[in-house]
This record gives C-alpha cells, sequence and structure tokens, in this order.
C-alpha cells in the first residue's frame, strides 16, 4: 500500500471517534483503535539499523496491550528487513487493513494532536485532520470519564493547549497537509464537511461516510478507563450535541473556564460572555494539587489500571532512551 496514511487528531471528547467512525465507512478505509505508541517509540528506537533490531522493534510493538487486540497474525520475523520506523509501524497497520478488506490505513490517537511534527518526520506524506470543539461541551464530557482531568480548571489549560499545540503546528504546513474541522460543522452540515474531508485525503466521496461504523475491539483488549459496560454503536450522527454548556454549566463554571481559555474560543469563533478574570497564582496551585490528587484516587481505585501501566511505563522507557541516548538492554 503506497497510500498516505491518515492521522485524526484533537483534544479528546471533540469528536474524533465520530469522523473516525466516518472514515471507517469508507470502502477503502481502516482505522484500528488508538495506537498510542508511535511518537515515543520512534524517539526511543528510531530506525532500525540490522535484522535484529528490526525484530525486536517489531516484537515490543506487537506486545503493546493497546496493540494486541487489532490481532494482527505477524511474526517479528516479518520484519527482518525493514530498516526504517516508517516501515515498520506501516506493515502493521497494512496487515490490519487487509483483515478489514481495506487498502488504506489510518490512525486516530487524539494526543497525537501534540505530536504532528514527529508523526510528519515519520511519514512525511501523511495527512493530519485536526477536530477540534468548542471547549466548555469538551469539558462537560470530559469531566465525566475517568481518562481525563480532575476539574475544571484542569480541563480548560488542557484543551487549550492541546488545540492551541495543534494549530501551531498546523499553522506551518502546507494546506494539502493538515486539515481543520470544527465539530459543531460536521455535525449540522455533515455532508459538506464530510465531502471536504474526502477531497483533502484524497478519497472519493461516498454517502457511506455519513453513517459511522463504530469499531469494537475483542474481549482481548484492556479495560479502559472509563469505559462504559454496556457498548452500542452509533448508526447515525447525533446532530443536536453542541452548546450544552449553556444548560449545565453553572455561571461559577463559565466564569472560570473563560478565565482560562476564552482567547482560544474567541479566536476560533465561539460565543464568548465577556466572564474571564484574572486567576492569581495561589489559585492556579490550589487547582493544580485539587486535580492531581483527584486524578491519584481515581487511578488508585481503577480495575485492571496495571495493564495500562505497562504500556505507559513502556512509552516512558522509550522516551528516556531518546533523552539519554541509547542503553543496552
Amino acid at each position: 500500500m503506497e497510500h498516505s496514511p491518515i492521522f485524526i487528531v484533537g483534544c479528546p471528547r471533540s469528536g474524533t471517534n465520530l469522523l473516525r467512525d466516518l472514515l471507517r465507512s469508507h470502502p477503502h478505509l481502516a482505522f484500528p483503535g488508538e495506537s498510542h505508541f508511535i511518537p515515543d517509540f520512534y524517539k526511543g528506537y528510531g530506525n532500525p539499523k540490522n535484522e535484529r533490531e528490526a525484530r525486536r522493534l517489531a516484537a515490543r510493538i506487537l506486545r503493546v496491550n493497546w496493540v494486541r487486540p487489532w490481532g494482527v497474525q505477524l511474526d517479528p520475523s516479518a520484519f527482518a528487513e525493514d530498516r526504517s520506523y516508517r516501515q515498520v509501524v506501516s506493515r502493521i497497520y497494512e496487515e490490519w487493513a487487509r483483515t478489514q478488506k481495506k487498502t488504506r490505513w489510518g490512525d486516530k490517537t487524539p494526543h497525537y494532536v501534540t505530536k504532528i511534527s514527529i508523526l510528519l518526520e515519520i511519514f512525511p506524506s501523511a495527512k493530519i485532520i485536526h477536530i477540534y470543539r468548542d471547549g466548555r461541551d469538551v469539558a462537560l464530557s470530559w469531566l465525566r470519564v475517568r481518562f481525563g482531568p480532575r476539574n475544571l480548571f484542569a480541563a480548560a489549560r488542557d484543551w487549550q493547549a492541546m488545540v492551541g499545540a495543534g494549530r501551531q503546528a498546523g499553522a506551518t504546513l502546507p494546506h494539502e497537509t493538515y486539515l481543520e474541522v470544527r465539530y459543531e460543522s460536521l455535525l449540522s452540515h455533515p455532508e459538506r464537511t464530510m465531502k471536504h474531508v474526502c477531497k483533502f485525503i484524497g478519497e472519493q466521496f461516498t454517502e457511506a461516510v455519513l453513517r459511522p461504523t463504530a469499531i469494537r475491539l475483542g474481549s482481548r483488549h484492556p479495560r479502559l478507563i472509563g469505559a462504559r459496560r454496556h457498548w452500542s454503536p452509533r448508526t447515525e450522527i447525533i446532530t443536536n450535541n453542541t452548546a450544552k454548556w449553556k444548560k449545565n454549566m453553572s455561571l461559577s463554571k463559565r466564569i472560570l473556564f473563560e478565565s482560562v481559555a476564552g482567547d482560544l474560543l474567541e479566536t476560533l469563533g465561539y460565543e464568548t460572555e465577556g466572564l474571564a478574570r484574572p486567576i492569581a497564582k495561589p489559585e492556579r496551585l490550589m487547582w493544580e494539587a485539587d486535580n492531581f490528587l483527584r486524578w491519584m484516587l481515581v487511578r488508585l481505585n481503577t480495575k485492571g489500571n496495571h495493564r495500562l501501566l505497562t504500556d505507559y511505563l513502556t512509552q516512558k522507557w522509550a522516551s528516556l532512551r531518546h533523552r539519554w541516548g541509547a542503553v543496552g538492554e
């Protein structure tokens, strides 16, 4: 497969799942579950210099708990001739696409919105789609799940940082590489938006991409923090899933969010209420400490966290290799 890979990025709870599921309905496109390893492993291990390194890199990736549920049936020996990180990763995704009877692969891992430059270093021809959403609606959704920030200040801060990082990177890229999609526009004008997306990635528009095809990984998938026990696939776009903050966010919370991230809301063209106030350093430290303590409590009380912790430590080890230089194993 010689097609450019497609990366869907954005702050979590901004519509990345929906956009992925719509593109999964395209007869050519395959998207597995989130990967989480690509930038860290690249920084940590780089390009394999010989057959031994290629096999070991492939084995490490195939063992990642996020990747194992894909069910890719490849032996590390299949990577023996690969001498670039791109080749190793592409081979895994291409095998997944073949199992789905598709000809092109993509990835949806929201946090890669802060790693766009690394993705393009690995895959120079990649297509980056950054989907963003009103941060107040993001916060309402994010705070309900276990994997997100634990208070509104942290949600506003993280939304601003992630969306800002994506847009800053995108501003330096050619229009054929980077595309921004407004979540609210996708809901209100799905056909027009998806035609634009299909044109950007170089695929013919088909009405199939107006109906999401949700992904459900098998029982081998590690239990995700905040995952619902009962899963029901979406079969249509929920068009009224916008501006919930107007009814569900109290005045004090609207003031806090606008005080942290009001500038970005205005830049993106979202309605603001002129409620921003200065937040002194002691108050910021209080919110930071509250968020950290709540985050720790959730993780200590979440069943099955050891499997996610294993992946986290593996990725951090890869980052340390990059920072300190490769060390013997």
